[in-house]
């Protein structure tokens, strides 16, 4: 057995984990103050101690926001991992097998499926289950998959074979380039050369280096604001700054509504091997298969959310 005890004073302070893990995630100290209740000042405090003890910077400190490093997003990954195994243990010896009530459907998902694609459908969706309801559980934690009501569907992203569950192909990993109308304006961009220069809004994916890569300039720096989520890559876009590359079934509506435009087309969209996947339990139960049907229906028709 390991002796942790040596080893505890190079362990940082929790609380410096737990700042800089909420602002990498939320992208800004501030949005990181309101979620751990602290002071915004608290927050920056924190995450210097932090960059201080590990002897690097983890932030580029932006006019419009925060944008991590390289070892800054390599940090934040296995923090936000070491996390949420705290979490999920702290969970299973608090709570019982039955974390909700009978009737319930919970649905585990990431933020930006939640957001982006099970919210505009939900009024379709709960109907599946008139006599009880959905539960969305939207973390980028991966939820254990049991048939003791923990969690009844998981929407994920990879490829099969996944390690527990039956899984069922939902939505494609095709990524596009997106961007708000202002941004584009009147430009003529036709090809990968035409983005240099441009703000290239990244997330956790790192589509921008594949993309360069397959259209022969893998030499192009990118360079923009920085996400550990998707969602915020988009609404980045949104608001105009910069360009995005993100999976299409996540920006249809917005596309629809004109909040987004695509930019060079469908020949420099992105294919992916990866996609999303709707996992059950098993056996699930009725609820959860009509549930996990009209998830499926709901993927497989022309997008009308």
């Amino acid at each position: 057995m390991k002796k942790w005890g040596p080893r505890a004073g190079r362990l940082p302070t929790l609380n410096h984990l737990l700042a800089f893990e909420t602002a990498a995630r939320l992208g800004s100290f501030r949005a990181a103050a309101d979620a751990l209740h602290v002071t915004q000042g608290a927050v920056a405090q924190q995450v210097r101690a932090l960059e201080a003890e590990l002897g690097r910077p983890l932030f580029h400190r932006l006019p419009r926001g925060l944008a991590l490093t390289d070892c800054g997003d390599e940090y934040a990954s296995r923090t936000r991992f070491a996390l949420e195994i705290l979490e999920a243990a702290t969970r299973e010896f608090t709570a019982g097998p039955d974390r909700h009530p009978p009737g319930q459907v919970l649905v585990s998902t990431t933020p930006s499926i939640a957001s982006r694609w099970l919210i505009p459908r939900l009024e379709r969706i709960s109907a599946a289950v008139p006599a009880g309801s959905v539960v969305i559980d939207a973390s980028d934690q991966l939820r254990p998959l049991h048939g003791d009501g923990r969690v009844d569907i998981a929407i994920r992203w990879g490829t099969p074979p996944f390690a527990e569950g039956t899984a069922r192909f939902l939505l494609p990993g095709r990524a596009i380039l997106v961007c708000a109308p202002a941004l584009a304006g009147h430009a003529d961009w036709q090809n990968a050369d035409d983005l240099a220069g441009i703000p290239l809004i990244s997330d956790t994916h790192r589509h921008w280096s594949r993309w360069f890569a397959r259209h022969g300039r893998a030499d192009m720096p990118v360079t923009g604001p920085s996400f550990s989520q998707t969602l915020h890559a988009i609404e980045a876009a949104e608001r105009g700054l910069g360009v995005a590359i993100v999976p299409a079934p996540l920006v249809d509506s917005a596309l629809r509504d004109g909040r987004l435009v695509r930019v060079l087309g469908e020949q420099y969209a992105l294919d992916s091997d990866a996609g999303f996947y709707l996992l059950t339990a098993d056996p699930p139960g009725s609820g959860v298969m009509a549930v996990a049907d009209r998830l499926l229906a709901e993927a497989a028709a022309p997008s009308q959310a």
